[in-house]
């Protein structure tokens, strides 16, 4: 029973630092911009220009992709969110004009209730 329950406990601390790798390399990959506030996140409106949502955002994005077809000009831009330990916002504009928006927000927090 003592050798069972020393082999969980270190696959336990083995998952839970692989866990931690994960997030760590997944933070490493955010965008290295302001962090954006769900808040200011939530203001966003469909249509908007970039320039109105980098205002809004608090500060430019970081440009991921470009695809043009011909007249058509589709950009994708990245912002890290204001989330622990992972936040990242992702806005599609097609011809200068907001038409799409991606939010991924993992908001841990510890605390002690009473």
């Amino acid at each position: 029973m003592g050798m069972l329950l020393k082999w969980l406990a270190i696959v336990l601390l083995l998952v839970v630092a692989a866990a931690g790798t994960a997030v760590a390399a997944a933070r490493a990959l955010l965008p290295a911009t302001c962090e954006v506030a769900e808040e200011r996140y939530n203001r966003l409106v469909m249509e908007m220009s970039y320039a109105k949502a980098k205002e809004l955002l608090g500060c430019d994005g970081v440009l991921v992709a470009r695809e043009a077809y011909g007249q058509i000009v589709i950009e994708y831009y990245a912002w890290r969110g204001a989330a622990w330990p992972y936040g990242r916002l992702r806005l599609q504009f097609i011809n200068d004009t907001l038409q799409g928006t991606e939010k991924l927000w993992l908001n841990l927090s510890v605390g002690r209730t009473s």
